[in-house]
């Protein structure tokens, strides 16, 4: 039983739908519906802090969302009935069994031994880590990206198992709120990917939702990337990170 702290674009389908299973099983079991597993580590660091095994539910389905897969079992639990949107983003500090870092290496371990690969390449240094996180962090605010920005500028090697600061800073920063401006400033940073190839119909249309619903722009984005060749793009989690903006 293991529910990753990474993000789930980092997972195998494998890998992504069965943390989506272990999710509404560990819910099954803080609820009292199940006993299996009560004394589990996994479940024992889930069962005061609901709100935000709540938050990676909702990540992982929009992680499963993206690739095309369905899902018909919302989360259903007496622990989480009372949590608004703005409850879940107010969040225990996280409590890992092991660090990111190293689950990072882990399933570098596993997916070389079963030939499986998350939508996003597992990363081999900071720099790689912060390519995939930074117009998520973007989204919480420009001055968060400046901040990293400054962290990783004038280095010429940054080695992931020395990448640890790195990774908590940016994993807090994702249990921020997206907020309207900044995402407007992403959705220009990545419109800037496309604007010189794209159709007179896609320029149309970014131009009629920019001001109306900048997620169906995250969403189209994606589209874009895939039909304009940007592995960079198709890398980042921004994807599957809709939380509303406030």
């Amino acid at each position: 039983m293991r529910v990753w702290d990474i993000h789930p674009g980092y997972l195998s389908r494998q890998s992504l739908l069965g943390q989506h299973a272990e999710i509404h099983a560990l819910f099954a079991v803080i609820d009292g519906q199940k006993k299996g597993y009560a004394a589990h580590p996994e479940t024992l660091r889930w069962q005061k802090n609901p709100a935000r095994l709540i938050k990676v539910h909702d990540l992982t389905v929009l992680e499963m969302l993206l690739r095309g897969f369905n899902h018909a079992s919302p989360l259903k639990n007496s622990a989480c009935s009372d949590q608004d949107s703005k409850t879940k983003q107010n969040c225990d500090p996280l409590q890992y069994i092991d660090h990111p870092v190293d689950q990072v290496s882990i399933l570098r371990r596993k997916y070389l031994a079963k030939n499986q690969q998350g939508r996003i390449p597992l990363p081999k240094n900071g720099f790689e880590l912060w390519a995939n996180y930074k117009y998520s962090v973007m989204s919480r605010g420009y001055n968060y990206y400046k901040e990293i920005q400054g962290l990783l500028r004038g280095q010429y090697r940054c080695p992931l198992e020395e990448a640890g600061h790195l990774f908590d800073q940016i994993i807090a920063i994702m249990d921020l709120p997206i907020i309207t401006p900044a995402l407007s400033n992403v959705v220009d940073h990545l419109w800037g990917y496309f604007k010189k190839e794209a159709s007179a119909a896609e320029k149309e249309i970014y131009l009629k939702w920019k001001t109306k619903d900048l997620l169906f722009l995250i969403s189209l984005f994606y589209d874009l990337a895939g039909k304009y060749d940007r592995p960079y793009l198709l890398h980042s989690t921004i994807f599957a990170d809709f939380t509303e903006p406030s």
